[in-house]
């Protein structure tokens, strides 16, 4: 009972986290597949939606962080993250038995972008100083932009070739309980967000813990929506025996989407937010 009382910040920091996490998982995400699922958007754009929809708990990490003046656990949150992401995308990859959809051509691009987008994380945790250049912002945004630009001239045939695929899925939610239960995920992240910026404040503070340990906390945590969905997308195909490879190419760009989006526009929307701090 003593440990737990004295570090009490640590556990608030942790449920805080958690708080995030549900409400992106079953809010924020559900409502991206239920309105994916009525729209009858192509495997490519859904993976791509659910890649942005689970970066919100890095954003609300990074940016509540760095408004604290910790920007060093906002860039361990993301090179963590986009880590671990990696891993996890491979557990729900091996567990369903889709390794072998893996090796093929057509996927080296999106592998490609998620793996680019952990070495610039690392980098520049030991670029003295880099990390908190405005210029470093400008030059994220652009790898995201060409990411985004890269994607969509390797890509362009994709929908017509999982057009069947997609014309088969039919979901039983309407667009607006799907758009309701975006906002309300957005609202639950907004408010838990507030709270974990200031807990991991007093966790450096007073229990002296480095900024890059908290990144990592944070990286573990906010990992989690994209583990889910990796699961659940790979268990969704299982169920109607697909045939074809757009649950691969759904995950794919979910974990190509997320980590690109964590390095290119979340940690530049952090950098300013940490700057603007400083500065006032």
């Amino acid at each position: 009972m003593e440990f737990l009382a004295s570090h009490l910040d640590l556990w608030k920091l942790i449920g805080f986290g958690m708080a995030v996490v549900v409400f992106t998982r079953y809010f924020l995400t559900t409502g991206v597949s239920w309105l994916a699922d009525n729209t009858t958007m192509s495997p490519k754009l859904k993976g791509k939606l659910l890649g942005f929809s689970t970066s919100v708990p890095e954003l609300v990490a990074t940016v509540s962080t760095a408004a604290m003046g910790l920007l060093g656990a906002g860039l361990w949150n993301i090179a963590s993250s986009n880590i671990i992401n990696c891993f996890l995308f491979a557990a729900a990859m091996l567990w369903y038995r889709q390794g072998g959809r893996l090796m093929k051509r057509k996927f080296v691009d999106e592998v490609s972008f998620a793996v680019s987008a952990i070495g610039l994380p690392i980098f520049l945790s030991v670029s003295a100083g880099l990390e908190r250049s405005p210029y470093t912002a400008i030059a994220l945004v652009g790898v995201f932009v060409l990411y985004l630009y890269l994607d969509g001239i390797l890509n362009r045939h994709v929908r017509i070739e999982y057009a069947e695929e997609t014309e088969s899925i039919a979901g039983n939610h309407s667009v607006a309980s799907a758009i309701g239960m975006m906002l309300v995920g957005i609202l639950g992240i907004s408010v838990s967000g507030y709270f974990l910026g200031h807990t991991a404040e007093r966790v450096v503070n007073n229990l002296g813990m480095p900024e890059w340990g908290v990144g990592w906390i944070l990286g573990f945590l906010t990992s989690l929506p994209e583990l889910t969905s990796f699961f659940a997308v790979f268990g969704e195909a299982k169920q109607r025996k697909e045939k074809s490879d757009a649950s691969m190419q759904a995950n794919l760009d979910n974990l190509a989407a997320s980590n690109m989006a964590n390095l290119g526009i979340i940690f530049p929307i952090g950098i300013v937010v940490f700057l603007l701090s400083v500065s006032l």
